[in-house]
């Protein structure tokens, strides 16, 4: 009987002696803990500094130029805070012009995110003509690496305050509301794409831990 019962128990690929139910091994890769300690730690200085935008006006006189206006600006922006609480991130971006600073503070809920990406991003020259003048816009450098957050919708709350002359184009952007995508903007080629492995890495064990649903 004893005979009978260790073949077919080697059958079923049981060793004698050994469980036969196993509890399932943790996923593989780091923790959520380590995960979220790793992106605060270098998320924070993340950044996109001394970019020009250099508009020139040509006025015009009949066919021919009859003088020119150039107005050069510089901005800056970064990173400064990064903070999880479980799987909801806080981070604080600034963006700070020649007189003026804009803090914009968003929290982002990892579990509602569907994905996180790194791309180069270039900045054209514009050029726009009427028939009183020339408008030639040149940003330098041309490019910039771009970490991308994207939620499954406007998931990601934001709340702005500024400081200084704020730029015109600032007051078209409302306080406070919710976006579906935040963007990060750099000049390391290395790390944004680190950063957006990692974050996917998050999203992952957010959604694992994430209760579905009652119906």
């Amino acid at each position: 009987m004893a005979a009978r019962l260790i073949a077919f128990l080697l059958m079923l690929g049981v060793t004698p002696g050994a469980r036969a139910w196993q509890t399932p091994s943790a996923p593989n890769g780091p923790t959520m803990a380590e995960t979220t300690a790793w992106i605060e730690a270098h998320l924070v200085g993340i950044a996109h500094g001394s970019r020009k935008n250099v508009v020139t006006i040509r006025m015009k006189k009949g066919k021919s130029q009859k003088e020119s206006d150039r107005q050069t600006t510089n901005s800056h922006e970064s990173v400064v805070s990064a903070k999880f609480d479980g799987c909801s991130l806080t981070i604080g971006q600034l963006y700070k012009g020649d007189d003026y600073s804009v803090l914009t503070t968003s929290v982002v809920p990892l579990d509602r995110l569907t994905l996180a990406s790194s791309k180069i991003e270039k900045y054209e020259a514009s050029k726009v003509e009427t028939a009183e003048q020339t408008t030639t816009t040149d940003i330098s450098p041309a490019s910039a690496v771009v970490l991308t957050l994207e939620g499954s919708t406007k998931v990601i709350s934001y709340r702005r305050k500024s400081t200084g002359s704020v730029a015109p184009e600032w007051n078209t952007i409302p306080f406070e509301g919710s976006i579906a995508t935040l963007t990060i903007h750099s000049d390391d080629e290395e790390m944004p794409p680190r950063l957006a492995n990692a974050f996917n890495h998050a999203i992952l064990l957010c959604r694992k831990d994430a209760k579905p649903e009652p119906f």
